[in-house]
């Protein structure tokens, strides 16, 4: 098994050890989506803590793609100038420096957007208090997305990023074509598994045309059911990852909230090694989930993952690749408490985030 602070190659980009950032939303952009000084301080923080990748919170890819509040946005070209900066100061750190993009779905928000969401059909969620069924998209609006989509890459491309990482996981639209649940369609973006997939596809093949072959295209995805996201088979998708890397997509990248899940399908099954063992062997593999010490960044890597995504322990812990290096013990686990988090550089917005998002019951913040 490789060690942990080998370097990686994904596409032409070298990468200095096994450690990366998992994309985290931060809610600290501006309101019109352009890079605040905060948001970039935080990034530029986890470039200088030593991490080989440092991915971003979702970005969103046009005005009408918004699904929460002070989102990063690459919508338009005034995007470009403050994510240069930002990426110019991330490379002297030597990370490799990616921009997750996502369009929100049935998740956008109609006070920020001006428009009602969409999705790939009209559902409904009864277990969801006050969910209100999106609109199905157009094949028409569905191939604007898609222009959305690569539109989006490009400007990464320009503003100097790496590469970028297409958000198919956490219930966005992606997911929302992916999932017999919400995807109730009848044409050729719905229905069968080819069907199901097309949108991906399509985005993956419009955004590879646009970029240089050395700029990175990766892809996350969650596999199977969780929380409100249901009618997501792990089979079938791992067979649409294994189509996307046909397709040009340089790594895929696992949404688990512990390395060591089992699978739905598969109790007796290591999820993370199940993945590895049935995905195309030369598409690289992304691990993430509950990684709060080396020895848990090196069994992921058993398990079959070709980089390690940290995530909240990144948070309260600067310099973390460093301690892990020296097997030292990390110094703060959560719940951490306002003042670490000031004292670390979080903003106000993040701390909010931090408070209030049940995905993030962990990161619950002690009183000072």
């Amino acid at each position: 098994m490789p060690d942990l602070f080998s370097p990686f190659l994904i596409n032409t980009k070298l990468i200095k050890n096994r450690l990366a950032v998992a994309p985290m939303t931060t809610q600290q952009s501006m309101p019109d989506g352009t890079i605040s000084k905060a948001e970039s301080d935080w990034l530029e923080r986890l470039s200088e803590d030593g991490y080989g990748m440092v991915i971003t919170c979702a970005s969103s890819i046009s005005d009408t793609a918004t699904a929460f509040h002070n989102q990063l946005s690459i919508a338009s070209d005034n995007m470009i100038a403050g994510l240069s900066e930002l990426t110019t100061r991330m490379r002297n750190h030597g990370s490799v420096n990616i921009l997750q993009l996502c369009h929100g779905g049935s998740r956008t928000i109609e006070s920020l957007t001006g428009v009602k969401p969409c999705s790939a059909s009209s559902y409904t969620l009864p277990s969801v208090t006050g969910f209100v069924p999106p609109l199905a998209l157009s094949q028409e609006q569905i191939h604007s997305i898609v222009s959305d989509f690569a539109d989006a890459c490009v400007r990464a491309s320009h503003a100097g990023f790496d590469g970028i990482e297409l958000h198919g996981a956490n219930g966005y639209l992606f997911t929302q074509f992916f999932s017999r649940m919400t995807n109730l369609r009848d044409d050729h973006y719905g229905g069968s598994l080819q069907n199901r997939s097309r949108f991906a596809r399509e985005v993956v093949k419009a955004c590879r045309h646009k970029v240089p072959k050395d700029f990175i295209i990766g892809f996350r995805m969650s596999f199977e059911n969780m929380g409100m996201e249901t009618g997501l088979d792990i089979d079938e998708n791992i067979q649409i990852v294994n189509w996307l890397a046909e397709d040009g997509i340089d790594y895929i990248h696992t949404s688990h909230l512990n390395y060591a899940a089992m699978t739905n399908k598969y109790p007796d099954k290591t999820a993370l090694r199940y993945l590895r063992d049935t995905i195309t062997k030369s598409l690289p593999l992304v691990g993430v989930g509950g990684i709060l010490n080396a020895a848990d960044a090196e069994k992921a890597m058993e398990y079959g993952a070709d980089i390690v995504a940290i995530g909240r322990a990144a948070i309260g812990n600067k310099n973390l690749p460093a301690y892990f290096k020296e097997g030292k013990v990390l110094p703060y686990h959560t719940p951490y408490s306002t003042d670490l988090l000031k004292e670390s550089g979080i903003s106000e917005n993040f701390i909010d985030y931090l408070k209030n998002a049940p995905p993030l019951a962990s990161l619950k913040i002690m009183k000072p």
